[in-house]
């Protein structure tokens, strides 16, 4: 696994629990889009953990998050 991933992970995971919620990930695709409505977000997120979520407990693993970076570029550039 890429350090570059973990790090990018790392970033995103406000409280340093080892996982993205739901809220973590959409602040970090509205930080992606900030003219995007939160509205708009919520449907791209649900789909973003309906793919990546394999084991289906409502977060993202920073294994379940690495093909979701890989996949979507912009995520893992960085601020």
């Amino acid at each position: 696994m890429s350090d570059q991933y973990e790090a990018v992970f790392a970033q995103h995971d406000t409280d340093g629990d080892g996982q993205l919620t739901v809220d973590e990930v959409t602040a970090a695709i509205s930080g992606m889009f900030p003219a995007a409505e939160l509205g708009d977000l919520s449907g791209i997120v649900k789909a973003l953990f309906a793919e990546y979520d394999t084991d289906q407990d409502g977060l993202l693993s920073v294994t379940e998050f690495v093909p979701l970076a890989k996949n979507l570029p912009e995520l893992s550039a960085g601020d």
